[in-house]
């Protein structure tokens, strides 16, 4: 009897322990944390592509798109975003202004050139990954920018 009732109490337990999920493995982004990871880094494109993680070639892009790639993104404490030209010493070709939306799972970016809301698909120290709504072969689709984080 007391063999069956440890096995119980032991089976009970253990399939508590597997079955409990932590909020700690997707914790809800913050304003805070996602500030924190978006100005650690400058971050630089290194890929357009669908949001099943198709790469798409860059020629088929309209040119503000293309233009992505050769800028260094630099967002700030202050709320300001900076377009940086590494090919000339990191200089600032474009500038505007950047927030948080309300829910931290989108961004508003407000820059010449590149305005509007942008979903976060990721964010990490080592990858940032934004949707946005832009013309692909001529017409709009919904692709991802992919970032990493430049030195």
């Amino acid at each position: 009897m007391n063999t069956l009732r440890f096995l119980m109490v032991c089976t009970t337990l253990l399939l508590t322990l597997t079955h409990c999920s932590t909020d700690s493995n997707n914790p809800t982004p913050t304003q805070s944390s996602q500030t924190d990871l978006l100005v650690a880094n400058n971050w630089r494109t290194v890929q357009v592509s669908t949001p099943d993680g198709q790469a798409i070639n860059k020629s088929r892009l309209n040119l503000v798109t293309q233009v992505l790639y050769d800028l260094n993104m630099q967002f700030r404490n202050d709320g300001t975003v900076r377009a940086l030209d590494p090919k000339q010493s990191n200089s600032v070709v474009n500038g505007g202004t950047w927030k948080l939306a309300t829910d931290n799972l989108s961004i508003d970016v407000d820059v010449s050139g590149f305005k509007g809301n942008f979903p976060i698909v990721q964010l990490t120290k080592n990858k940032l990954i934004l949707r946005q709504r832009a013309p692909v072969d001529g017409k709009d689709a919904d692709i991802n920018l992919e970032f990493d984080p430049t030195l």
